[in-house]
Order: structure tokens, then C-alpha cells, then sequence
């Protein structure tokens, strides 16, 4: 197959040689991830799985017989960070090619509570503290219950840190450590090439979600943006990212994300002059919440939100006042 085939039914195209993106289907929004296939000579390797579903295995089948690779051929798997779309058909990618299976380790904990099917009370009394309104713990589904069986990822072989190389046959992949979307999230970077790999971090149309939650880290705005400074700082041709089409102007992507948040950072200052205001209500203002949306989109606005409350915290220029039971934040 030759750069600029396609392959529409097997939903594959080769994107810089021996580099091809796989679209696989997902149960929800975004309905599409892209994961990658890493070829030299004989030996692949897969970057990222998408969701265990029986639509998305079948898709990723078809898609290796398209390009004539043997599953057994796939020596690599490796996952960007752990969120269902990304890791979460791990343990059948593993079962089926005998790969080893490499994530960063920070995302490991993550890991086991997607899986959880117990109700924690910290976390319910986390939402609460930031103004959420909810009754009672049985409002929520748990991470286990709401992703099923489309959640089952592999225990990984091999933990990799950042500025780590990984090989397929005689070909280099980087490891770049980009926390803030998740705290291990991961960019995989082929310096011959000058292409990166960018699971979530950085994304065209779109920015990835950025959040506190009870079991931290308490600043992973800071992280994120910091890890956007970090990834201009390679040389890239090719930008390859888990939604939306693939670019190239990696710098002035990152440039741009960093700049939204810098606007929402003001807008939310704004909100909290003079008077303090829990993340819930920042974020009612900020997203426009209403009491119709889905419960997850409210917990996602609200932690988003306490995220830039955190990052005006810890930067000194806003204070955070315990009026119990509510956290609130003030200018």
C-alpha cells in the first residue's frame, strides 16, 4: 500500500511510510478513535486499541488482513494512556498477538478504578464539597458498571517512562511523557520519520479534558500546560492524533490550546471577583449548564473548571474558602 492509498472498507490508510491509521468505531462520542500500526520489515507494533466492542475487534481485523498483517507479526502494544478508547481492548490485543503490552505506570490505579464496581464515599463527598447537587451515591453508576465489558485491558509487561526508546525491527520510538489530560498520557514520537503519535494531548479541532478529581493530582492544568510548552520543543513533520485528521504545524496548535486556556482562565477569574462561588457554579455560568444534560457532562464541566480554580490557586491569585460543606473560590 502506497501513502496515499486507502483502504475505505477496512477503514486504514497509509498517513508516512510504513505508518497507518486505523479508524476504529466507538459506542459514543466522538463515535470514531484512530489507533496506528508501526511497521519494519516484519515486525508492528500498535499504538493504542480503541473500545472492546464486537464492531471495533472486527474493524481492526479487517484492517490488518488489508495491509497483510499477521496478528502474530504485532510484537508492541502500546497504549497512549489508560481511558477506555485508548486501553481498553488490551487483554483480546494481547490474547490475540501475544504483544507485549507497554503504559506508563502512573496510569495504572487509573486502571483498576475504571474497573471498580464498589461506590467510593470520598468521591461522592468530592462532588458535593464542589456543589454538585446530588442526593445520594445511587445517582451514580459506577466506572465498572458503566463501561462493562467494553473495558478490558491487559496487565501491562513494561512501564515506560519518559525519553525511553522502544524498537520495531530498527525503527525508534520515543517515549514523551504529556501529562495533564491524564496524569501517565503519553506521546510517541518517531525521530527519523519526524512523527508523533499524540493520543489526546493534542488534538486539531478539539481540546482534550483537563481535570481534579478526588484521587488528584490537585494541578494537572499546570501539567497539561507545561507539557504543551514540552512538545514544541520537538522536531515534527507529522502529527497524528487519537480524533480528528491527522496535521502538521504542532507548535501552533499547542500554542492555541494554551491560549484557550488562558481565556477561560480570565473569564473564570472574572466570575469570582468579590464575591466566592463553588466549581459548580463557575461552571453553570461558564458551560451553561441546565439541569437536563447528562450527569457526566456536569461532572465534567465542574471538574474542568476546578482545574483552572486550582491553577489560579496555586499561582496565588485566588483563595479557597472552606464554607462548609461547600468549597468556594474567590479573586
Amino acid at each position: 500500500m502506497t501513502q496515499t492509498e486507502t483502504q475505505t472498507d477496512a477503514k486504514i490508510r497509509a498517513v508516512a511510510p510504513g505508518v497507518y491509521q486505523l479508524f476504529l468505531p466507538l459506542p459514543m462520542r466522538p463515535s470514531i478513535v484512530n489507533v496506528y500500526l508501526v511497521r519494519d520489515n516484519d515486525e508492528w507494533a500498535l499504538i493504542d486499541t480503541g473500545m472492546h466492542t464486537a464492531d471495533s475487534i472486527a474493524t481492526l481485523k479487517s484492517a490488518l488482513r488489508a495491509v497483510g498483517c499477521q496478528p502474530t507479526s504485532i510484537r508492541t502494544l502500546i497504549s497512549t494512556h489508560h481511558h477506555a478508547d485508548h486501553f481498553g481492548t488490551s487483554q483480546t490485543y494481547q490474547e490475540l498477538t501475544g504483544a507485549e503490552v507497554y503504559l506508563n505506570e502512573l496510569e495504572l490505579s487509573r486502571v483498576e478504578r475504571l474497573q471498580s464496581t464498589e461506590r467510593h464515599p470520598e468521591a461522592f463527598a468530592f462532588f458535593q464539597q464542589h456543589g454538585i447537587p446530588l442526593d445520594s451515591p445511587e445517582q451514580l453508576p459506577t466506572p465498572g458498571s458503566f463501561y462493562g465489558s467494553r473495558y478490558m485491558p491487559a496487565k501491562p509487561d513494561h512501564f515506560i517512562r519518559d525519553g525511553e526508546s522502544l524498537y520495531v525491527g530498527k525503527r525508534e520510538l520515543r517515549v514523551v511523557w504529556t501529562p495533564g489530560h491524564t496524569q501517565g498520557h503519553c506521546c510517541i514520537y518517531l525521530p527519523e520519520d519526524k512523527v508523533m503519535i499524540v493520543g489526546d494531548h493534542l488534538l486539531p479541532k478539539i481540546t482534550p479534558h483537563v481535570g481534579v478529581y478526588h484521587a488528584g493530582p490537585d494541578n494537572p492544568l499546570r501539567d497539561f500546560l507545561d507539557s504543551q510548552e514540552k512538545i514544541q520543543g520537538f522536531d515534527v513533520e507529522l502529527v497524528l492524533p487519537a480524533h480528528g485528521g491527522v496535521f502538521k504545524d504542532h507548535r501552533y496548535r499547542a500554542k492555541q490550546i494554551i491560549q484557550h486556556h488562558r481565556y477561560r482562565l480570565d473569564e473564570m477569574y472574572d466570575l469570582i471577583r468579590g464575591h466566592a462561588h463553588s466549581a459548580y457554579e463557575v461552571a453553570s455560568k461558564v458551560f451553561d449548564l441546565n439541569a437536563d444534560l447528562p450527569i457526566f457532562h456536569m461532572f465534567a464541566a465542574t471538574f474542568e473548571t476546578l482545574a483552572h480554580l486550582h491553577l489560579l490557586m496555586y499561582d496565588g491569585k485566588v483563595k479557597r474558602v472552606e464554607d462548609e460543606p461547600t468549597t468556594r473560590f474567590i479573586a
